[in-house]
């Protein structure tokens, strides 16, 4: 298998990714809308500090003390959307591109070796990666390389800008922007909340300039990059460098010997009940006793340790046994856990699995069905109970002192302790199933574990020495002492950098169709959205066998994928291995006898004797049917016999010690060593064969000396058959004549009729090594394809979850994964046996397959079944060629070109096909046998496909499927994002407020809401309860308020110019009378006055059309709101439709400028009319 496949690529596999880490994270579905908006509640962030370090916090305490500094809120049914966990991603990233000289512009900076704040931005970005350069990684390097990432900050402050007020020039930093800001990033619940936008302005102070209040700050690069970190400037970047857990990252090396007097001395008086208080006391000396408290419970303690006390109660470690937490991995050298591992594979194959068996102790006795039923289960459940119990204390012991949180060495002499008791003090015994070859081999693998387990607890002890943040700090320490488990998370931080990194660039990149990166004239993020949803079609080639083994081997598996190789699945790799070893020695040792039974030709064995020398026993009377011979002579090296067992050939002992002769010098008889043979003929030599060969079966012999013997011959000793005499000149031998008409004549038809039938039926010698030979070549191959395969398998699974390609949030197959988790501990199990199983059925399938091709009996069947194949085989590839040129006559993809043509050939082909398919199907069974053979030990895959394996709600193969939870439990732990969130959490539970403020957060989240706008699908806000009229009086500034301002007073002018020109026209009229004019002249006055009065109408319609459109302009305002109450929804299926109604809006604002041009035309008219008629009447 290739083990690669289509994935996304770019920002669109990031998004999926997300996608599976909140998958991974919840820990109930109860909600189903919940379950599928990928949202994090207190009870996800409760359990998994539980579960990862041991961290025991009150769903309230989840709230108060991480919820609300990370943007989710302190009300119950509050939590973290997607939206907020990619802000609270960032902050490291954005805490090293924001480096502490590159916020300040004050004279706090004055120890650089420039100035920061005199020189350009670009300077100032290539002083800090210069101060930085120690601590970036080759990767971290590349990614500078292709991207500024302070210009990425720099662009996601202009397309706020530009999306907010239409201009990216720098503004001033006014609680109108910031609601303005919000309102063009529909985040309506957070225009009323006075106190937040206070503090966000606050957070973009520069805290080391002189306070004044009355100042605004200028929102410029230097102001958003403050508000971004301002609040998170605690994390430490050089953590991501160091060889130290996240656990010391956070709270640092729980030291022991330093404050072990005074911690003790303090234990139960430096933690008072009311927290509060013990908050405000805690400064100085307190804290540092607390700190003292802390160091020496997690030191020495088996119970609860306090590693925080805050405003909301104090948190507490408990102790879980981190030597046995085979889920998590974390325990501190996986060298030393899979010695332990490895230990107790061979302790269990020496001791547990013969020793310990339950064999003498019976239930009940007698033969019945249900006596032996109930003796069965006797038997496996104190197996189940030795095993248990023995495993629990040896992994407990034997693993003591490889805890990553305790610093004991108690622990360690613990640990020394169980490896002597479990693998150096069993050696004094033994057991008598096992040869003394055995013995010794186990004596020599117990030496070398024990040595080298005695040798990790003394790295253990001399880590106690140093403090870990030392350890991890030292290139050369760290490799020693470190331990693997913090060596890897090192590396997962690399990967988490490189992740995020990757993450911003993907989002960078489609805010521009062009490499050319100027100057932002305009928002982009509807570019962006439609650039990602272009992006989602594409695909391209993830993962592969050659790659998943060249990463694992150069590190690059962690350091940049983040796949955590369970210790469980190397133990299971290396039982593999053990179990594959042990399966071919077996195997080939049965072979080996097989073919022995079979006399070897390259020996040389030549047996004579002269027949005087030899008699005929008899009993009664009667021949026995075979004689006793001295002087045998043995000559080659082929004539080893096998010693007599008297237990269980006690009769054929008997019968040689009876009759064998004595021996001529002594003549005695001497039964002390007996040897019989199986295959073996001794020749008659003398004068009384005529040269006439005469054989008979050597049956026993007593060897004397000059390799002479006295024996029994003709004699099988397989089944004590007599009369074994062969050849012509036995007839010229009077004994041998004599001993063979004593054979019955029924007796004599039947021996040969049987050897006939024998000789026909018994295979060759060179079928049963042909045989032996494919099928130990095969077994070989199929434990290498094995042992080589999990571990691209595996990294292929896990890359498929993170990439979608197989389903996870809103799946709701994926929930399964989440129950029985207990199953997981089939996995070594099912490995190492499955590896046995799968060798021996291959074995015996090819071994059955090759004989039935090469045995005498079967051979003519199988040239049969070779000419009926090759017959068949012929007229498919004739009918592949007819169907290959039809097909291109007579279909178009889906549709026929000459139906007529199409139905005769469709119906020639269904017909042959009806008789051809019984073939099919035969091979069909073969091959379905073989695969099933090959993929026995095979858990890592499923065989069977989805649905085909569940008979009645019984899932037939459910391995695989444990294998995934398996793997899926590792990852819940272990991603590069959740160990990045997990580290976020630790630092606001040490820090508290001081660490990760809602203001900084807010800052972030529109940043991600800026770079990343296709998140806001996953944006979850609770703005429904909030009038609207409140969220339009708050933005004072908004555009929608202007244009009624300006619709209002351009409606006042109109009344009073309506006024002022009634009462000219009044005045007028009055003239008019009193003048008593010309008729002419009144006509003229009465057109201009008709005109006046049709001004004065179109006027009016003016008004009444601004009316109308004023109507229009609040309708919209109505739906914008009635949109913005639903928009997690809209924006989720309909979001280019909320544009375009924002596009109507601004036309509908165009539209008010038109009609306030027309009436300022109109305006003008009427004015130009008063003067023509002041004129006329003058």
């Amino acid at each position: 298998m290739s083990y690669s496949f289509e994935g996304p690529v770019g920002a669109a596999a990031d998004a999926k990714e997300l996608e599976y880490i909140a998958a991974l994270i919840q820990t109930s579905h109860a909600d189903k809308e919940g379950f599928v908006d990928a949202s994090i509640d207190a009870r996800d962030i409760k359990y998994y500090l539980m579960s990862r370090f041991g961290i025991e916090m009150s769903r309230e305490q989840v709230r108060k003390i991480i919820l609300a500094g990370l943007g989710g809120g302190e009300d119950e049914d509050d939590c973290l959307d997607l939206c907020e966990v990619v802000a609270a991603l960032l902050i490291p990233s954005l805490r090293k591109i924001v480096d502490e000289n590159f916020l300040l512009s004050s004279d706090s900076a004055e120890n650089a070796t420039k100035t920061i704040k005199d020189v350009p931005l670009q300077e100032q970005a290539a002083l800090v990666k210069a101060q930085l350069a120690d601590d970036q990684s080759e990767d971290e390097r590349v990614f500078l390389e292709r991207v500024s990432p302070e210009e990425i900050i720099r662009f996601v402050l202009e397309n706020i800008l530009k999306h907010a007020t239409g201009s990216s020039e720098p503004q001033p930093l006014t609680k109108e922007l910031i609601r303005t800001i919000f309102a063009a990033f529909d985040e309506t619940a957070l225009v009323t909340n006075e106190e937040l936008v206070s503090e966000m302005i606050a957070a973009a102070k520069d805290s080391n300039a002189v306070e004044d209040t009355e100042d605004t700050v200028l929102l410029d690069v230097k102001a958003f990059a403050r508000a971004l970190t301002a609040d998170v400037m605690l994390y430490d970047p050089s953590v991501e460098k160091r060889a130290t857990t996240n656990f010391v990252d956070a709270f640092g090396t729980l030291d022991e010997s330093s404050q072990r007097a005074e911690s003790s001395s303090t234990r139960n008086t430096e933690l008072p009940d009311d927290p509060d208080n013990f908050q405000d006391n805690s400064h100085g000396q307190g804290l540092r006793k607390l700190n003292n408290v802390i160091k020496d419970e997690i030191t020495n303690g088996l119970d609860d340790s306090v590693i925080a006390v805050t405003e909301h109660g104090p948190v507490s470690k408990k102790f879980t046994l981190s030597t046995i937490d085979f889920a998590v991995d974390n325990f501190r050298s996986k060298t030393q856990l899979l010695l332990v591992w490895f230990g107790f594979l061979c302790f269990f194959a020496r001791y547990l699995s013969s020793g310990l068996r339950p064999r003498g102790a019976t239930v009940c006795s007698g033969s019945g069905f249900g006596c032996k039923i109930s003796q069965s289960v006797f038997n496996w459940v104190v197996l189940m109970l030795l095993l248990s119990l023995i495993g629990i204390v040896y992994f407990i012991s034997v693993g003591s002192g490889n805890d990553v949180y305790r610093r004991s060495y108690l622990d360690i002499v613990v640990g020394v302790a169980g490896v002597v008791v479990f693998l150096i003090l069993p050696l004094q015994f033994s057991t008598e199933s096992l040869g003394d070859w055995k013995n010794a081999f186990f004596r020599v693998v117990f030496i070398i574990i024990a040595s080298l387990t005695l040798v990790c607890q003394c790295l253990n002890a001399a880590r106690l020495s140093f403090s870990d943040e030392f350890i991890g700090s030292n290139k050369f320490l760290s490799r020693i002492l470190a331990g693997s488990n913090a060596r890897d998370e090192m590396k997962f931080k690399s990967a988490a950098v490189f992740k995020v990194n990757r993450m911003l660039e993907n989002a960078y990149s489609l805010h521009h169709p062009t490499h050319s990166r100027g100057e932002v004239n305009e928002g982009t993020n509807e570019l962006a959205l439609l650039n990602f949803t272009k992006v989602s079609d594409k695909t391209e080639v993830v993962g592969g066998f050659k790659w998943a083994w060249k990463s694992f081997l150069n590190g690059d598996l962690k350091r940049k994928e983040g796949i955590w190789l369970q210790t469980r699945l190397i133990a299971g790799l290396m039982a593999q291995l053990l179990f594959s070893i042990i399966a071919i020695i077996i195997l080939s040792t049965n072979w080996h006898y097989v073919i022995g039974l079979y006399k070897d030709d390259t020996t040389y064995c030549s047996i004579s004797f002269n027949p005087e020398s030899c008699y005929a026993p008899e009993v009664n009377g009667t021949s026995l049917g075979i004689a006793a011979c001295t002087d045998i002579m043995f000559e080659g090296d082929g004539c080893d016999g096998s010693k007599i067992d008297i237990v269980s050939n006690v009769e054929l002992f008997n019968l040689t010690c009876q009759f064998i002769p004595p021996n001529p010098a002594t003549n005695e008889t001497v039964c002390d060593s007996v040897f019989f043979y199986e295959d073996h003929y001794a020749t008659f030599e003398g004068e009384l064969t005529n040269n006439e060969v005469c054989q008979a079966q050597l049956t026993t012999c007593v060897f004397y000396e000059n390799n002479t013997a006295a024996c029994l011959l003709g004699l099988k000793p397989q089944g004590l058959i007599p009369w074994r005499f062969e050849g012509p000149g036995c007839e010229s031998i009077p004994l041998v004549e004599e001993i063979i008409d004593t054979r019955p004549a029924l007796f004599a038809d039947a021996e040969a009729f049987v050897d006939e039938s024998i000789d026909d039926y018994i295979p060759k010698r060179w079928m049963v090594v042909l045989c032996a030979v494919v099928s130990l070549i095969t077994g070989c191959f199929v434990a290498i394809s094995l042992f080589a395969n999990y571990i691209p398998s595996t990294v292929c699974t896990i890359m498929k979850f993170r990439s979608g390609a197989i389903p996870s949030l809103r799946d709701p197959n994926f929930i399964q994964y989440r129950k029985t988790l207990e199953s997981v501990t089939y996995i070594i199990g099912l490995m190492a046996w499955g590896t046995w199983s799968s060798i021996f059925f291959t074995v015996v399938v090819v071994a059955g397959g090759v004989f039935f091709l090469v045995y005498q009996v079967t051979r003519p069947i199988v040239v049969s079944i070779v000419a009926i194949v090759i017959g068949i085989t012929v007229t498919l590839v004739f009918k592949s060629i007819l169907i290959t040129v039809l097909g291109r006559v007579n279909y178009a993809a889906f549709y026929r070109k000459r139906p007529w043509l199409a139905n005769i050939c469709g119906v020639g082909l269904e017909c042959w096909h009806l008789g051809l398919s019984s073939g099919y199907m035969l091979s069909r069974a073969i091959k379905l046998i073989v695969a099933a053979t090959m993929y026995i030990g095979r858990i890592d895959q499923p065989f069977l496909g989805e649905g085909v394996g569940v008979i009645g709600g019984t899932h037939l193969d459910k391995f695989p499927s444990i294998y995934r939870q398996g793997l899926l439990s590792a990852d819940a732990h272990r991603h590069p994002y959740i160990e990045r969130l997990g580290l976020i959490y630790l630092l606001k539970i040490r820090h508290g407020s001081k660490f990760g403020t809602t203001a900084g957060s807010i800052w972030r989240l529109l940043f991600v809401f800026s770079l990343m706008p296709w998140l806001r699908k996953f944006r979850i806000a609770n703005d429904a309860d909030i009038p609207e009229e409140i969220v339009m009086l708050q933005l004072t500034s908004g555009s929608n308020t202007k244009y009624e301002k300006i619709i209002k007073d351009l409606q006042e002018e109109l009344n009073e110019e309506k006024s002022r020109l009634e009462k000219e026209i009044r005045i007028l009229q009055g003239k008019i009378k009193m003048n008593q004019g010309d008729a002419n002249a009144e006509t003229n006055l009465d057109n201009l006055l008709e005109m006046i009065s049709n001004l004065q109408h179109k006027i009016d319609s003016a008004g009444e059309e601004k009316e109308k459109q004023n109507s229009l302009v609040r309708s919209l305002e109505h739906e914008m709101s009635e949109l913005q109450q639903t928009k997690s929804k809209i924006e989720n299926d309909h979001l280019y439709e909320v544009m375009a109604l924002k596009k109507e809006l601004s036309e509908a604002v165009l539209r008010k400028d038109e009609l306030m041009k027309e009436r300022d035309e109109l305006m003008k008219n009427n004015t130009d009319l008063i003067g023509l008629l002041s004129e006329r009447q003058s």
